[in-house]
């Protein structure tokens, strides 16, 4: 890959993902707080707002009301009780210091609530801002310390000479724990349960990612013996055994299930080539050792007839060889000009007849049993699939002992399909080895005790493969060996 390419496709680190996620983390905690400062903030000037609406208020109830206690009552010693009983009642009581005074400030009457300093100095003030302004309400915000704070409120009384004035004390620390209590902790709570709960997926995402591209990375150097680790391939119930997602258990287990196959292939090739050298090899010898004594003389013309058809047969062994490499590397593309219809029992009986000899050899007794309620026509490329019911039977043959039995059976047709089974009597399969069965240069028995080269099953996969069918192996219920199953297409319905 060029120069351009690699700046094109560029990857993200696990290092560099957590490092975002922390920003993330981190933004989010600053977003947060600038909020809660300003709803803080904005709730605090409504509270502010509120205690100074409820200060004019009662400014204003304790001006009309005066006005109609005057009003109601001629005698000057009324009306002083009267406004006296009014100022301590429950009505303004919860307002703050109410005052009535002069427009020098002087007190006139009060709710008795004097624990302001310089409460004359305070109410003059206010009287002299009203008299500055013409009239009206007059309000004043004075903030004391850092929490406490002081409204004061003052409004003439109409032709009396008078002004009402109310001082209201609050404490905005109490507001502040309220806040805290009710709208901060809760919030507060809920972020880091949150964030917590974020950092805890991630590392459950990250931590399987990291294994997987480490088992990767050891595989790609090329260390075979590389695994996920176990705890990320397993569903299992403890907390150290969980992922994010079961699709990442699933990649670890298929990914260590890729790594033994890669690993399993280059045993079976290092055993094949082993196997093909030793094949080579030997008829090579033989065929070097003939012709050799021929050129010294040991061999006598009258002889060279015998030796050079023994020249052939190693010849023809080493042809075989490489005529069944070649063919395992091809028979997966099927030509579709070669595709036809022909009758798979025809196509049976035939090679049972071919295999006749080899059948008698070992006194094996052969039974076909082609369901013959549906049709036995079948579709394909005619002389690959007959190569592959001849490899299977053939195979079955070789590990059948003598006085065994074989059975080629076809009993249905399902999706289109036509089901042919090949079952033995001999030892079978063992189910870890089932799948491996259909690899390229593998053999159950490592030994070389095995004729061939490990390629038969493998042509019949490929060949199935592109016939878009498939082949598994079992064990035979009946005769309790081994029991291939496999599919060849039907013929396509007319239009």
């Amino acid at each position: 890959m060029g120069k351009v390419d690699s700046y094109k496709y560029r990857t993200v680190s696990s290092d560099f993902a957590v490092f975002l996620n922390t920003f993330l983390i981190i933004s989010t905690v600053i977003v947060f707080a600038v909020l809660v400062f300003i709803s803080y903030q904005n709730i605090k000037v409504e509270y502010t707002n509120n205690v100074m609406e409820s200060s004019a208020s009662a400014c204003a109830d304790a001006a009309n009301d005066y006005l109609l206690i005057c009003e109601s009552y001629d005698a000057q010693e009324d009306r002083d009780r009267l406004i006296g009983i009014y100022l301590r009642s429950n009505l303004l009581s919860d307002k703050g210091s109410v005052y009535i005074v002069d427009s020098n400030g002087s007190i006139k009457y009060s709710n008795g609530v004097f624990n302001h300093d310089n409460v004359t100095s305070i109410t003059k003030s206010a009287v002299n801002s009203v008299i500055n302004m013409g009239d009206g309400l007059y309000q004043d915000y004075v903030e004391l310390t850092g929490t406490s704070s002081q409204i004061v409120s003052a409004m003439n009384i109409q032709d009396t000479g008078l002004y009402s004035v109310v001082i209201t004390d609050f404490n905005i620390s109490n507001y502040s724990s309220e806040y805290l209590s009710i709208i901060l902790y809760p919030v507060l709570v809920s972020m880091i349960a949150a964030i917590a709960l974020f950092i805890g997926f991630t590392g459950l995402t990250i931590r399987p990612l990291r294994s997987i591209t480490r088992t990767v990375s050891k595989v790609a150097a090329g260390n075979l013996s590389a695994r996920v680790d176990e705890k990320y391939t397993t569903y299992g119930d403890s907390t150290g055994m969980l992922t994010l997602s079961s699709d990442l258990t699933d990649m670890a287990r298929n990914i260590n299930y890729m790594i033994e196959t890669l690993e399993n292939q280059e045993k079976d090739r290092s055993v094949f080539i082993s196997s093909v050298a030793h094949d080579i090899r030997t008829p090579l010898t033989s065929i070097n050792g003939f012709v050799t004594a021929m050129m010294d003389g040991t061999i006598p013309p009258e002889m060279y007839e015998k030796y050079m058809l023994r020249i052939k047969a190693e010849v023809d062994k080493i042809r075989s060889l490489v005529v069944s490499m070649t063919e395992a590397s091809s028979l997966s593309h099927v030509d579709p000009e070669l595709m036809e219809a022909f009758d798979l029992k025809d196509a049976v009986e035939d090679l049972v007849s071919e295999l006749e000899p080899q059948l008698a050899a070992k006194e094996i007794t052969c039974e076909v049993r082609i369901n013959e309620s549906v049709s036995t026509m079948v579709y394909g490329e005619a002389q690959m699939l007959c190569r592959v019911l001849l490899n299977i039977v053939t195979n079955a043959i070789k590990f059948t002992p003598e006085g065994g039995k074989i059975i080629i059976s076809s009993p249905m047709i399902r999706n289109k399909k036509r089901v042919i089974m090949v079952e033995d009597s001999g030892p079978g399969v063992e189910p870890e080895k089932r799948n491996r069965v259909f690899e390229s240069f593998y053999k159950t028995d490592p030994s070389r005790k095995q004729e061939g080269f490990g390629l038969g099953l493998y042509i019949c996969k490929q060949i199935l493969a592109g016939h878009g069918q498939s082949i598994r192996l079992t064990e035979s219920q009946e005769l309790g060996g081994a029991l291939f199953i496999f599919t060849f297409p039907t013929p396509p319905s007319k239009s």
